[in-house]
């Protein structure tokens, strides 16, 4: 893997060089690995892909706590500098998409792919929002925590929490109406973590945007491989 030192962290990365550079962007949690598969099918076409392992995943080291989405965007846009490149295509899952909405209005940008994005505000049933407000509560207290968060949340090391906890609550949508670049939603109709109406909001809201829906999950890009790929390569390379 190659090795960037950016301002205020390291990532590592892969690289295939080639023409019309892809940057793909992993999901928390996830690696590049989670983006090998459509890594090594566009590898074929001769284009220029780079696999990036963000901060805090992978073989890239834990940023620093205070890290919030505009510095992983930032990080990605230093890289994007170093290696000079333009007419770039985004190709980001989840978190990943987060930080591939923020870098839409670069110049360096020329369209983006996002499956399974987060940024939208989610709908809360009466439990969650219980279970909010009793966390709330109980961190105003200075009382145990423990219990709450998922499983992959309590994993996580003491400064990656506060990372985790600052970016899941940047809501996207003012930064989604100002993209003016075309944008390619793919979707998994069984997603329960970025669930079908997040894309519906994003489709509307995105001036120049398109939605596919597939029989799969939060994981679409992976469940439906070969369509996803497909679809990319198209969208990249009409």
């Amino acid at each position: 893997m190659i090795k960037f030192e950016a301002k205020n962290t390291t990532i590592y990365y892969h690289r295939h060089l080639g023409s019309n550079p892809v940057i793909l962007l992993h999901g928390w949690g996830g690696s590049h690995i989670s983006m090998l598969a459509t890594f090594n099918y566009l590898s074929k076409f001769g284009l220029d892909i780079i696999n990036i392992d963000l901060p805090g995943f992978g073989n890239s080291p834990n940023p620093p706590e205070f890290f919030t989405l505009e510095d992983y965007a930032e990080t990605i846009k230093e890289l994007i500098e170093k290696l000079s490149l333009s007419q770039v295509t985004l190709i980001g899952h989840s978190f990943g998409a987060r930080i591939a909405i923020l870098l839409a209005k670069e110049k360096f940008v020329k369209n983006l792919i996002l499956t399974g994005a987060a940024g939208i505000k989610p709908k809360f049933s009466f439990k969650k929002y219980i279970r909010i407000k009793q966390y709330k509560r109980a961190v105003k207290k200075g009382k145990d925590i423990s219990q709450y968060g998922s499983s992959d949340y309590k994993q996580l090391p003491d400064n990656m929490r506060k990372v985790f906890n600052r970016i899941i609550n940047r809501h996207l949508e003012n930064d989604l109406k100002d993209i003016f670049k075309p944008v390619l939603l793919i979707w998994g109709k069984k997603d329960l973590d970025t669930p079908l109406y997040m894309a519906k909001k994003m489709n509307k809201l995105i001036n120049d945007s398109a939605l596919i829906v597939f029989d799969g999950g939060h994981y679409v890009y992976i469940d439906k491989n070969k369509e996803f790929n497909l679809i990319a390569k198209k969208f990249i390379i009409p």
